[in-house]
């Protein structure tokens, strides 16, 4: 029997036997009250004066009284119950059975059940909870049991650098660590030391987790993971105990890795604002400058912190003696990005057609966790699909995902807002193809996807590195090629490119300011916020960009006005096939292309180009 059947047999098996107890105790509990109501004398309430008319008569065998209850035995073996609140009245009708010779008895008054629990327990409860209380309060005082965990029961890792792809500076930086866990006596023999904190930053996604994981498991030592956050508490004082107790805990379990992920949470830099939780913060930061400053010698402790802003943590933690190193861990390259693929890919039943390295070329600027994501939403895709296995156009399916979003099927747009996003997106396209420097057209869309009414594809050749002036105008360019388009072939301008001109703006922007890309020379303005600047000089920085967009904007008018008669056919295109590849884009801008009927989209026809 296949294991899934088997479970789902097994869990059914359990809801019967279930189903079947619960029926028998209630089953039970039926049967033991029937009979205890059964065995019960069953008692008639009777009103005050039948209870009178029986105390003259004297007609009653017994009478019993508990409080304000008075329960009569009748000649004929009823039983009979009333109630009479008045002391005065009570009395005198015991005196009429007294009168009579009837045994009179008085009960002490019966607690029921329920009053019992809620006597004696309510103490216990409440007791019980101001225990828990104070536990709770005295655990998070003290370190509480979150603040750190080992990786396993013994703390070893199962991970390796095999399992650790694209970073491979950073592994051999952190090779002599691994060497030093394995072998502390070879490294104290001469007096020297291994460095006792090493500082893992980069973008993130690239895999520092992963990466001190990999450590620990190469050395075969104990790895205890804290996060910078847990050592933040409401009470003061509480994270400086943690960090006592987490290197305590260090030192018991030596040699060993304390790994503290997103540290800038706990090692900014002191002396920011007077409030209590920046004091209490700063005195957390001093209690881990103390700690790692007072290792040994031969201490076999290294610790190890991950952080996507270096920048904000305090010089007192970076200087020598804590982190000792910092250690880059960059976006891969090229290279890198196909290794990590392959990384990932292993778990996955991949086409026998597919490259690796197709697709690491065409994924530059991705983390190892963005690969990642990629090769699991291709997974997903090929799974919805009912392949065989992961393909080229699983890939191509999951990388527009990430890069231009979801397609939004149900979004309809009309023809006329179809056909100007159909032009818009031809603009860029135009651009793109007369531009130089520029990134290749990969592909155009006028499928709605995300916040997006038409996408522009453009897939780098290579990573780039070193951003040249050149290659940023023709960025510029590329941008606002789709208001040039609308300008030119549409006679309006439409809110569609909005995010275009913020993105042009913002290149333009750091060209002037922090490039020196610009008639104002090498200039750097650095924040507002902290540096003082001139208003003469943010008016001519201004001015300076304005007149980077505008050239640029020129510039792409130029290029849509020479090329209409190739954005006439690829619109066309467009508006038949929703989404063109790069092989019918060339087509649509070959030179030995006969031109289009200009009449079919009279709002072509060439119109005077505006003023730059």
């Amino acid at each position: 029997m296949p294991s899934p059947i088997r479970k789902i047999v097994a869990g059914s098996q359990r809801v019967t036997l279930v189903l079947v107890a619960t029926t028998a105790a209630v089953l039970i509990a039926a049967t033991a009250i029937v009979i205890y109501q059964s065995r019960t004398p069953r008692i008639t309430k009777i009103n005050y004066s039948e209870l009178y008319q029986i105390a003259e008569t004297g007609s009653a065998v017994s009478l019993a009284i508990e409080s304000d209850t008075l329960t009569v035995q009748s000649k004929q073996g009823a039983s009979l119950q009333a109630t009479v609140t008045s002391d005065a009245i009570r009395q005198g009708l015991v005196e009429q059975f007294r009168k009579n010779n009837v045994p009179i008895e008085f009960r002490p008054v019966e607690t029921s059940w329920t009053t019992t629990v809620l006597t004696w327990g309510a103490p216990f409860l409440t007791v019980l909870l101001l225990s828990l209380i104070g536990w709770r309060i005295y655990a998070s005082m003290n370190g509480g049991v979150g603040s750190f965990r080992m990786s396993d029961q013994n703390g070893k890792q199962n991970v390796s650098f095999c399992d650790v792809a694209g970073v491979d500076e950073a592994t051999s930086e952190l090779s002599e660590t691994i060497d030093f866990l394995r072998d502390p006596a070879r490294f104290g023999r001469l007096g020297g030391r291994v460095p006792r904190g090493i500082l893992l930053y980069g973008p993130p996604g690239t895999g520092k987790t992963l990466l001190a994981r990999a450590v620990a498991g190469e050395a075969g030592v104990p790895f205890l993971l804290a996060s910078g956050s847990s050592f933040q508490e409401k009470f003061a004082g509480v994270g400086a105990s943690r960090v006592r107790r987490l290197f305590a805990e260090g030192k018991k379990v030596s040699p060993c890795i304390i790994f503290i992920d997103e540290i800038d949470a706990l090692g900014r830099q002191r002396g920011r604002g007077n409030d209590s939780a920046t004091a209490d913060q700063d005195q957390t930061l001093n209690q881990l400058l103390i700690e790692m400053d007072g290792f040994d010698q031969s201490s076999s402790i290294v610790v190890i912190g991950s952080t996507n802003r270096p920048d904000v943590l305090d010089r007192a933690l970076t200087r020598p003696g804590r982190f000792d190193r910092e250690v880059a861990v960059n976006l891969p390259d090229v290279r890198g990005r196909e290794a990590i693929l392959r990384v990932h890919a292993r778990r996955m039943q991949l086409d026998t057609q597919l490259d690796l390295s197709w697709v690491a070329r065409g994924t530059p600027g991705f983390s190892g966790a963005d690969l990642a994501n990629l090769l699991n939403e291709a997974a997903i895709a090929a799974t919805r699909d009912n392949s065989e296995a992961v393909g080229r156009t699983h890939i191509e399916f999951a990388r527009d995902r990430i890069l231009m979003g979801a397609e939004r099927h149900g979004f309809m747009m009309d023809q006329d807002e179809r056909y100007a996003t159909a032009v818009h997106e031809a603009g860029h396209v135009a651009v793109g193809l007369a531009v130089k420097n520029g990134d290749p057209i990969h592909k155009v869309s006028i499928l709605p996807r995300g916040r997006a009414l038409g996408v522009t594809q453009s897939l780098p050749e290579r990573d780039r590195l070193m951003k040249k002036l050149e290659y940023l105008e023709d960025q510029i360019a590329v941008l606002l090629g789709g208001r040039a388009a609308e300008q030119i072939l549409l006679s309006t301008m439409t809110a569609g490119a909005s995010n275009d001109i913020q993105r042009a703006v913002e290149i333009a922007r750091s060209m002037v300011s922090e490039f020196g890309m610009s008639p104002l020379g090498p200039i750097y303005l650095g924040d507002p916020r902290t540096e003082p600047l001139s208003q003469s000089l943010l008016d001519r920085v201004e001015e300076a960009v304005n007149n980077i967009i505008n050239t640029q904007l020129a510039r792409a008018c130029e290029v849509v006005t020479s090329k209409q008669d190739s954005i006439a056919r690829l619109v066309e295109l467009l508006l038949e096939h929703d989404t063109v590849e790069a092989d019918g884009i060339e087509q649509c801008f070959a030179p030995e292309q006969p031109n289009p009927p200009l009449d079919f989209h009279p709002q072509l026809a060439p119109l005077p180009q505006p003023a730059a």
